[in-house]
């Protein structure tokens, strides 16, 4: 049976190769990003999670008392220590930078060797071992005592200024060092693995109260890259389901012209006696087949394109990958999950075709109009309300913040339903009272005809306008949504950068002093000015007569008005002077002068405590980090707050950061962030994205089209009886051609116009969550336009002619079948 539909079968295979090639390219490249980052972790850290001691250059040094203390934490799962010393090669004559480790999975994963140390074994680099012609076994003479070699490990070219190294038993490192500095230390440092589910930020912030002095490394990914590969995987797996939906939209529409071919077959086979079950069976091994021809064929082609299309990504979307290894296991899944959605698809129609009579399935065939239209529309109508409703609902409730989101993709949902229902009825009256009278006086005889035809065929060409439509719907969707954000964002970095850069805190429980920071870091060399900014407090002030709570921030006001972030106060700001955001003080009803009590909540008697009365001394037009008021950090009485953020100018930005990162060894805590690089990190992950929603919105096209263009095709050679009649009837070869392309690309146009509508339709109803700008992409809407019908009108000019140059004697006598 596929031999006399095999257009139909290769059309479907193709479209289900390319869209598991293009899955399957999209979310192994995302994980195989993700992987390199972790290997890279592991090659540079190892297993460890902190790395604690003291900086050379102190005279602190690990005490026995201070190491126990760190392995009696809680948080702590396990320590070694490390002793750092430079030993003399006396081979060389020079002194090796040399590492004292224990034996376990700690300094093995850190420095990446595998054999156990005793008091008299030695293991180094390889590059060492080639200098000092040393293999494995040799007898190596170290500060005048023999070690034996037994493992060589690769050369540590990330090390910089210590390319060399050696590795002998802490013990043996300890004892030299103890020696020679006379100092008990019981290490250089300690590697630290936390306990399953801690945070290190805060496990650091504890071990960093042992001794403030203490130097912690942490081992973490760094925090703008990790987020950014975790939102681009999600990104790629929403589109990846996207495709196949789309996809599976294609093959139904294929599939449903395959059975529209072989039903007139099964009602034969029907009337012979075939049972339902042997037709259902046929059936499904046919799909079946074709899903896994086309599934097979992507996986060969993503195997065989695979270091081709990793290397090209990685320059396109500037992400390293490592595209050696083909990740056949998640290959495998993938392709499965794949071939189980298409075909949980291809079951509706199949099914459809086997639970009918002989006799209905031949009249199912032909039959043109929907059943229960008046059904349809009361129901499209009911999801439309439903939908309006949960969109108000969605702005307004005060449980708007938890359930908003949700409410409004429900709305998007259902009234894309609601479309589905009601677009087979609302379409022929459309096409009959517009298209029709409209039509023929602008395009001539030829559309008429072309229309009059069409709305015949509204209910069994449905699915070829809904391909196009959600075609069109992803296409708008993901521009405008992606536009969107990539302006919003870069308009909130330029609110969220007062100063050129910041310096935040990332745990919930700073222990930082934000004056001694703030001088800390004024005196750096390239630092111009520094002002800082405390969390949040909540405090509750009385205004005639009535409580308003009010969010205030601490902050110095002296530093703030160097730097220009807010204005110059005429008089000296009293201890208990607030400064008020214009919105706040117009809510609350509050002037410059006005005097008002303040209440703050405790935790220790769990009431409002009285914290006396405030002075407003300003009203700004708006504070930072939309705090309702600022108190200056001289005020005693509302210190319910700790650090959160500084806000630095520097007139050489760059190394003002590269300054500021040395910092982290003292404040493990603390991220660093600059405008001008938050805006290329912006940027970059929105190229990544646009890049990768172009590569699938490419593939979508082509997929779609040659599903679309396959069923059009279908569709008009099964009406090559009425082309010749209308030959008979004189209709001229170029009348017959206009319409033929004025039927196809009537089918796209009313796609794209449907699709264009609900798209910019869903993506309003979704960006309710967030309003802001509504940015929309003209260029990518336009361009996919231009490409389906100017693929329509090409493939379709062909068809035409190759129709109109069959004999007419043969083409009256066709059965359309």
């Amino acid at each position: 049976m596929f031999k006399a539909n095999k257009f139909i079968v290769f059309s479907s295979i193709l479209s289900i190769a390319i869209s598991a090639t293009l899955v399957l390219s999209m979310v192994l490249f995302s994980f195989n990003a993700q992987n390199t980052l972790k290997n890279q972790m592991k090659q540079a850290y190892g297993e460890m999670d902190l790395s604690v001691g003291f900086n050379m250059d102190q005279s602190n040094v690990l005490t026995p008392k201070l190491v126990n203390e760190i392995v009696q934490n809680k948080k702590v799962n396990k320590v070694s220590k490390v002793s750092i010393a430079h030993l003399n090669v006396n081979k060389m004559d020079t002194a090796i930078y040399t590492v004292g480790a224990e034996n376990n999975y700690l300094p093995k994963s850190r420095y990446h060797f595998t054999e156990d140390l005793n008091e008299e074994s030695v293991v180094m680099n390889k590059g060492l071992a080639k200098v000092l012609h040393a293999k494995i076994g040799d007898k190596i003479l170290i500060e005048n005592k023999k070690y034996t070699l037994v493992e060589t490990v690769d050369d540590l070219t990330a090390t910089g200024s210590a390319p060399d190294m050696l590795i002998l038993n802490q013990k043996v490192v300890k004892s030299y060092i103890q020696a020679k500095d006379n100092r008990k230390a019981e290490a250089t440092y300690l590697l630290i693995k936390a306990k399953k589910n801690v945070n290190t930020l805060t496990l650091a912030n504890q071990i960093k109260s042992y001794d403030k002095d203490l130097r912690i490394d942490i081992a973490e990914q760094d925090y703008g890259v990790k987020s950014n590969l975790q939102s681009l995987h999600l990104f790629i797996v929403v589109l990846s389901v996207l495709v196949l939906i789309v996809t599976s939209l294609i093959i139904i529409s294929n599939f449903e012209l395959l059975l529209y071919k072989m039903r007139n077959q099964f009602a034969i086979m029907r009337s012979l006696g075939a049972s339902t079950k042997q037709i259902s069976k046929i059936i499904m091994i046919q799909s079946t087949v074709i899903n896994i021809t086309g599934i097979s064929l992507g996986f060969i082609l993503n195997f065989l394109s695979q270091r081709t299309l990793y290397s090209w990504v990685e320059k396109l979307f500037n992400i390293p990958t490592t595209p050696s290894e083909f990740n056949v296991g998640a290959a495998i899944s993938i392709s499965i999950l794949a071939f189980i959605v298409i075909q949980l698809f291809l079951f509706v129609p199949a099914y459809r075709s086997t639970k009918v009579l002989p006799l209905k399935t031949m009249e199912e065939n032909e039959k043109l109009n929907y059943s229960y239209s008046k059904v349809r529309v009361t129901l499209s109508k009911v999801l439309v309300g439903i939908a309006v409703f949960l969109i108000i609902g969605s702005q307004v409730l005060p449980t708007r913040g938890t359930y908003g989101p949700a409410m409004l993709l429900i709305s998007a949902v259902l009234v894309f339903l609601a479309f589905v229902l009601v677009f087979p009825i609302w379409l022929p009256k459309i096409l009959e009272w517009f298209f029709l009278p409209y039509g023929q006086r602008l395009f001539g005889q030829e559309f008429y005809i072309s229309v009059k035809n069409l709305i015949p065929q509204v209910r069994k060409n449905t699915a070829i306008i809904l391909m196009i439509s959600s075609l069109m719907i992803i296409a708008v969707f993901g521009s405008v949504t992606l536009r969107t954000i990539q302006i919003s964002q870069l308009e909130q970095l330029k609110k969220d950068f007062a100063t050129p850069i910041l310096i935040e805190t990332r745990i919930d429980n700073s222990k930082i002093n934000s004056m001694e920071f703030t001088k800390t870091v004024e005196e750096l060399s390239g630092v111009k000015s520094v002002s800082n900014f405390s969390t949040l407090g909540l405090a509750e002030l009385q205004t005639e007569g009535k409580k308003v709570d009010m969010n205030y921030a601490v902050v110095d006001l002296k530093r703030l008005q160097a730097q220009g972030l807010m204005a110059h106060l005429n008089s000296k700001t009293p201890s208990n002077g607030l400064i008020l955001s214009e919105r706040f003080a117009q809510q609350s009803h509050l002037k410059v002068g006005q005097t008002v009590p303040v209440g703050e909540f405790s935790n220790e008697t769990q009431i409002v405590e009285s914290k006396g009365t405030f002075k407003v001394i300003a009203i700004e037009k708006q504070l930072l980090n939309n705090a309702d008021a600022y108190v200056d950090w001289n005020n005693q009485k509302l210190l319910d707050v700790i650090f959160y953020t500084l806000y630095v100018d520097s007139e050489h930005i760059k190394n003002t950061v590269n300054e500021l990162e040395e910092l982290k060894s003292q404040y493990p805590e603390i991220k660093i962030s600059n405008y001008e690089q938050s805006v290329k990190e912006a940027n970059k992950m929105f190229y990544q994205r646009w890049g990768i929603f172009i590569l699938v919105i490419a593939t979508l096209v082509a997929s779609t089209m040659v599903g679309v263009f396959n069923s059009l095709a279908n569709n008009i050679y099964s009406k090559r009886k009425e082309f010749a009649v209308l030959r008979a009837m004189g209709v001229t070869p170029k009348g017959l051609r206009k319409v033929i392309l004025s039927q196809v690309n009537l089918y796209i146009g009313i796609g794209l116009i449907i699709g264009i509508i609900m798209g910019l339709l869903t993506t309003f109803i979704l960006l309710l969550v967030d309003p802001g700008e509504f940015v929309i992409d003209y260029k990518v809407i336009i361009t996919v336009s231009l490409l389906m019908l100017a693929g329509s009108t090409l493939i379709f000019w062909f068809v035409g002619n190759k129709i109109l140059s069959q004999e007419l004697s043969i083409e009256l006598t066709n059965d359309n079948k």
